[in-house]
């Protein structure tokens, strides 16, 4: 084999594993930077609530309800990794999304009861999901109930 073949099937291999990890990147994030994600929109939409900062917590809440979705195969993942409660993930998952699209829309009136009530609504959805898949869902191992 001639240098020049050998430097044309390196730079082969070097585009083929560029562009399957540029793939791969493009499906999405894992559930663990989501939930990383999450907890720092969490972190500044508390704090923007206690500034009475309306625009800021608009943005913030509306980064909650429609934060980035995973892959198809990590939403596989932790569809089988919850088992039969998926109908109890898949309504909290809804209530949390649904509580940070109203707290955006009472938040874009300046409501702050409005922003209040969904923030509950928010925090009992995290919270709730939290205790019940936890285990599940950061031990992929762990049996199933």
């Amino acid at each position: 084999m001639t240098l020049s073949h050998t430097v044309r099937r390196a730079a082969l291999a070097l585009v083929t594993v560029s562009w399957i990890a540029a793939s791969a990147a493009q499906e999405g994030p894992t559930f663990k930077e989501i939930m990383q994600g999450l907890a720092e929109d969490m972190n500044h939409l508390n704090a923007a609530i206690f500034a009475e900062d309306f625009e800021a917590i608009e943005r913030y809440a509306s980064a909650i309800a429609h934060h980035p979705r995973s892959s198809p195969a990590e939403r596989a993942r932790l569809m089988e990794a919850v088992g039969p409660r998926v109908e109890l993930f898949q309504s909290i998952d809804h209530s949390v999304h649904g509580g940070g699209e109203e707290m955006a829309d009472a938040a874009g009136v300046g409501d702050m009861d409005g922003v209040l009530r969904y923030h509950a609504r928010v925090m009992q959805g995290c919270v709730s999901c939290h205790a019940a898949f936890r285990d599940e869902l950061t031990q992929p191992d762990a049996p199933k109930p």
